[in-house]
Parts: C-alpha cells; sequence; structure tokens
C-alpha cells in the first residue's frame, strides 16, 4: 500500500515538472542596433581610376578635411516634396561651411585643393597660368560606374576670375574645361571641343543673388569618356563657385533625373 501511494506521488511530480516546462515564455531574441557609423559611405578618390571616366585631371593633391565638413550628417534625409528622388539606396546630406548639397548614398566622395588657372584669350590665343596666391577646393561625388559626378569648385575670393573671350563674355567652356577637362591648357585646345548652350540666370537657394547656368557638350579626342552636363556659376560675396553635373554619353534618362535632383538640393550659405 505505501509502495504505490509512492509511485503516485512521484508519477505526480513528475507531472508538474513536464508542465513548467512547457509553459515557459519563449525568450525574445534582442534587436541588433547599427549606428551611424555602420552606414557610412567608403570615401575613395574617382580621379585615379585606370579607366576613362571623363575626369582627366589626376594631379589631384588630398586635403586632411575635418570631420564637420566630409562626414554626411546622416543617411536619411528630409527633401522637399516636389524633388523627386530617381535612385533607390536614398541620399546623403553633405553640409560644409559654404553649402550643403544631397548626392546618392551609393557614390564615392573625394575633396582636393589645386590651384586656381586663369585663362586669357588674346588675338594670338589663349594662355592658362596659375593665378596668384589662389587655390581652390574641389569636392567631387562620382557614381560607382564613373557614368555620372557632380562636382563643386571653390575659391575664396571677391576677385574677378571668370574667364573672358575677346567679346568680353564669361568663356563658360573655359569654366567647365578646368573641372572636368585639362586645367593646364585653355579650352578647345590642342584639340577637342566644349560647347555651351542655354545660358541663363537660375535662383539659389539659401542667398538672395542669382548664379548663371548652362548646359554644355563635352567631344573630345583625348581618350576619356565623352559627356554632356549642367554647370552654375555663382559669384558670391565672399566665393566664387562652380557647381557641375557631368554624365557620360549615351542613355541619359535617370541621369537627367540624378542632375535635377542634385541641383534641386543645393543651399548655399548665407555668407557665400
Amino acid at each position: 500500500m505505501m509502495t504505490r501511494t509512492i509511485s503516485g506521488a512521484l508519477f505526480l511530480v513528475l507531472i508538474l515538472i513536464v508542465s513548467s516546462g512547457c509553459t515557459q515564455p519563449e525568450k525574445t531574441p534582442v534587436p541588433v542596433i547599427t549606428g551611424p557609423e555602420m552606414h557610412t559611405t567608403p570615401v575613395a578618390s574617382i580621379l585615379s581610376s585606370a579607366e576613362p571616366t571623363g575626369i582627366p585631371d589626376t594631379t589631384i593633391i588630398p586635403v586632411n578635411s575635418t570631420a564637420n565638413a566630409t562626414r554626411p550628417t546622416t543617411k536619411s534625409v528630409t527633401t522637399a516634396p516636389s524633388l523627386k528622388q530617381p535612385v533607390t539606396g536614398g541620399y546623403i546630406r553633405f553640409s560644409g561651411p559654404e553649402y550643403s548639397v544631397e548626392y546618392p548614398a551609393s557614390w564615392s566622395t573625394n575633396q582636393s585643393r589645386l590651384p586656381l588657372y586663369e585663362y586669357r584669350h588674346d588675338l594670338h590665343g589663349c594662355n592658362a597660368a596659375p593665378a596668384y596666391n589662389l587655390d581652390r577646393d574641389i569636392r567631387a561625388y562620382s557614381s560607382p560606374d564613373g557614368s555620372m559626378a557632380f562636382f563643386s569648385s571653390l575659391s575664396a575670393t571677391d576677385r574677378d576670375i571668370w574667364p573672358h573671350n575677346l567679346n568680353g563674355q564669361v568663356a563658360y567652356e573655359d569654366i567647365v574645361n578646368s573641372v572636368i577637362g585639362t586645367r593646364v591648357t585653355c579650352a578647345n585646345s590642342p584639340e577637342g571641343a566644349f560647347t555651351i548652350a542655354g545660358i541663363s540666370q537660375v535662383p539659389l537657394d539659401g542667398v538672395s543673388f542669382t548664379g548663371t547656368r548652362a548646359d554644355y557638350a563635352k567631344i573630345n579626342s583625348t581618350g576619356f569618356t565623352d559627356g554632356t552636363g549642367t554647370i552654375y556659376v555663382v559669384t558670391g560675396r565672399q566665393h566664387r563657385g562652380v557647381f557641375l553635373f557631368y554624365r557620360s554619353s549615351g542613355n541619359q534618362g535617370i541621369q537627367d533625373s540624378s542632375g535635377d535632383y542634385i541641383f534641386g538640393s543645393l543651399r548655399l550659405d548665407p555668407g557665400f
């Protein structure tokens, strides 16, 4: 009789242990939270590629820039409702002391300081020479395949640095050439051609003055990819700036909308 009682008690305890194990709540996995440093875009030089990308100047001098000037503030940005994002993957907003702009998150960036060249036209032709005691800071934003790029070229000066042709008009082809051509020579020499069209005034976000917009085409035989694009030339109070979008020749489509989006996101500092 006692044996049956003990066996029954043991059987009851066993049932209670099994039930307790089956009803224990599952452990919820802790989500992994990634910080902003895990989403940074690698910075690489787009000017030293062995393949022609339409960016011929390889004499870039790297600049040790500050974190505030080069590190994007965030990968997710709030854009104006009128701007349609033409690419997937989102945009990064670069915010520097002179301007800010949004560019595709998949693009690489590069910063350099170069001598500013002056281009002087006369009856004998054109002469290119470094400007006295004046440099320019260039930031380049390039798509992974090199088919698109956006540049900013800024000089901290109030001097008139824009080249003029024999008619006294601004030679925009020289300005384009100084960014994506051979800066040590004038445009269209010794061979090739830059054509300019559609010159107009454009409003600039952040400042009260306007800029000058011009469309250009790059047609040459120097070994670099032909292409077209748009340039903004800005004469500010303390700076002279050039903002240029380049796309390789061929199917434009998404490339056109990318250029429009980048220019639409451009904002200048009020002290520009």
